[in-house]
């Protein structure tokens, strides 16, 4: 009796289970939709580490690269920036016809015995490099020319002794001289006693020669020495002597090289 209830189901239960299958097969079924992602999440397990490396290396690809068109572009205003400062302070009547401009030089040698008073530069007489030229860092003043051959060329600093510099100081317009002592360090002079200036107070080229722009930064006072009837002023540069990999040169006629 059993076995006959079970076989009269089996015709029941065969297009039952088809209608089912069919249903979940069906293109715009639920079920189906929900087969589809189960099965697509689960086949893409495997592949997500692999996937999220190639995101990660992409994404880095696209900020190294970002970040090299940074470098580039702030290479690039500095440089213009520089020449907007060495040309800021600069007589017109002393402007040649091919106006002027910066330079760039690499420091290819620098002796240890004279580490603080002069370096030489790969830029000589054949690329217009002239005796007296100033030198540059980031747009404040190096040093100066003092012998030109034809391939390279010697810079005095501004930390040699050597090497006596006309300034003003900004805020007040007070005249002296920035000197160095051969040890790393300039010193600002000849300012009357009477006047008191104040470290930050910046130092620029004074026009008192011919040879030698006004206006270039020299940089500003860090410290005040007072003896008996006189004063002194360190000067902290705007120039990173310590570091001196290249330089520009200020060259008549033509922009930035």
């Amino acid at each position: 009796m059993l076995g006959k209830v079970k076989e009269g189901w089996v015709p029941v239960l065969v297009p039952l289970l088809a209608a089912l299958l069919l249903l979940a097969l069906a293109p715009y079924s639920n079920m189906s939709g929900w087969s589809v992602e189960i099965a697509s999440t689960l086949l893409g397990l495997p592949e997500y580490p692999a996937v999220a490396a190639r995101n990660v290396a992409g994404e880095t690809l696209v900020w190294v690269s970002g970040m090299n068109d940074l470098r580039a572009q702030l290479e690039e205003l500095r440089k213009e920036n520089a020449l907007l400062r060495a040309q800021r302070g600069t007589a017109p009547d002393k402007t040649s016809d091919g106006g002027q401009g910066l330079l760039e030089a690499r420091v290819d040698l620098r002796p240890p015995s004279r580490w603080w008073e002069e370096v030489r530069v790969d830029r000589g007489s054949g690329d217009g490099v002239r005796e007296g030229s100033p030198a540059l860092q980031r747009g404040y003043l190096v040093g100066r020319i003092t012998k030109v051959f034809p391939s390279h060329a010697w810079v005095r600093l501004v930390t040699s002794p050597g090497l006596l510099v006309p300034v003003v100081v900004d805020e007040t317009r007070d005249l002296g001289v920035a000197a160095g002592d051969g040890q790393g360090r300039v010193v600002l002079r000849y300012i009357p006693f009477e006047t008191e200036l104040l470290p930050g107070d910046t130092l620029s080229t004074a026009l008192v020669g011919d040879d030698l722009p006004p206006g270039l930064p020299l940089g500003e006072i860090s410290e005040i020495v007072e003896g008996d009837g006189f004063r002194e002023y360190v000067v902290k540069t705007g120039a990173e002597l310590s570091r001196l990999y290249e330089v520009y040169i200020l060259v008549e006629g033509g922009a930035s090289r």
